[in-house]
C-alpha cells in the first residue's frame, strides 16, 4: 500500500461545513490514475478529515480537475448536494477562475481572448473512428501582466474548463506556457530552466470566484503564487509591480 500522507502538510485556504478550497502544490495529481498510486489530493484529504471523510455514504471528493503540474486552488465538496452543486456549476462554466502564465515570446497587445474549439481530449479512438473528432467550444481571455524580453507572464480567465485548455490555446497563438513538457516549446523550456531555475509548469490557478453551495453567497478564494514561481519572475526580472 502507498505510504500514509501527513495531513498537516495540506494547505486550507478555506472552509466550512459544506466544502474545502485547498491550495494544491505542483506535482500532486489529484486522483489515482495512470501510474499514480498515492499521496494524491484526495488521499490527503481524506486523511485530513478523518471520520469526517465521509458522511451519509458520501466521500469528500475534488469538485473539478487541476492538471497534476499545475498549482493552486482547487475546491472539495464535503456533501454529496455541494458535489451536485459544483458538477452544475463547473459543467455550464460559471465559477470565474483566472491563472497566472508565463509564456515564450512578447504579446502583440496589452488583452486578448483565444476563441477556438479543443478536441475532445477523453474521446476514445472508436468513437472518433464513429463520428470523428468531437470538437468542443473553449474560450480564454489573457492579459498581460508584465513582459521583458522574450517572455510575458499572463493573466488568464477561462470560460470554459477543457482538458490543458490554457495550455493547448496559448501554444496555438504560439506562445507556449514555461515548463510545459507536453505541448511547450522544449528549446524555450530548457533556455528557461537554465537561466531562471524553472523545474515546474509556470501555470498557477490563483483565483476562484463562486456561489455557495448552500445560501448561494458570492465566495472568493485567492491561492498566492508559489516560492519557487516567485523566485523564477525575481530572476526574470518580471516581479508583477
Amino acid at each position: 500500500p502507498p505510504p500514509p500522507v501527513d495531513p498537516s502538510e495540506l494547505v486550507i485556504l478555506f472552509e466550512d461545513d459544506w466544502m474545502m478550497a485547498v491550495d494544491k502544490p505542483s506535482g500532486m495529481a489529484v486522483h489515482t490514475g495512470s501510474g499514480i498510486t498515492g499521496g494524491t489530493l484526495v488521499d490527503y484529504v481524506r486523511a485530513y478529515l478523518g471520520p469526517k471523510a465521509v458522511r451519509n455514504d458520501f466521500a469528500a471528493s475534488p469538485a473539478h480537475r487541476l492538471d497534476r503540474e499545475t498549482s493552486g486552488v482547487i475546491l472539495v465538496a464535503k456533501r454529496r448536494p455541494a458535489m451536485v452543486h459544483f458538477t452544475e456549476l463547473f459543467t455550464n462554466g460559471h465559477p470565474r477562475k483566472r491563472y497566472l502564465t508565463l509564456v515564450k515570446g512578447r504579446m502583440p497587445k496589452d488583452s486578448g481572448v483565444i476563441n477556438l474549439p479543443l478536441a475532445e481530449h477523453q474521446q476514445t479512438a472508436e468513437s472518433k473512428a464513429r463520428r470523428g473528432v468531437n470538437m468542443q467550444e473553449a474560450v480564454t481571455r489573457w492579459k498581460v501582466i508584465k513582459q521583458s524580453g522574450e517572455v510575458a507572464l499572463l493573466s488568464c480567465v477561462i470560460e470554459t474548463g477543457r482538458t490543458h485548455q490554457i495550455r493547448r490555446h496559448l501554444t496555438a497563438i504560439g506562445h507556449p506556457v514555461a515548463g510545459d513538457k507536453k505541448y511547450g516549446d522544449f528549446g524555450f523550456n530548457r533556455d528557461v530552466r537554465a537561466r531562471w531555475g524553472l523545474k515546474r509548469l509556470f501555470l498557477h490557478a490563483e483565483f476562484i470566484e463562486f456561489p455557495h453551495p448552500a445560501h448561494g453567497g458570492k465566495v472568493a478564494v485567492e491561492a498566492d503564487m508559489p516560492p519557487e514561481l516567485k523566485d523564477v519572475l525575481k530572476r526574470a526580472a518580471l516581479e508583477p509591480s
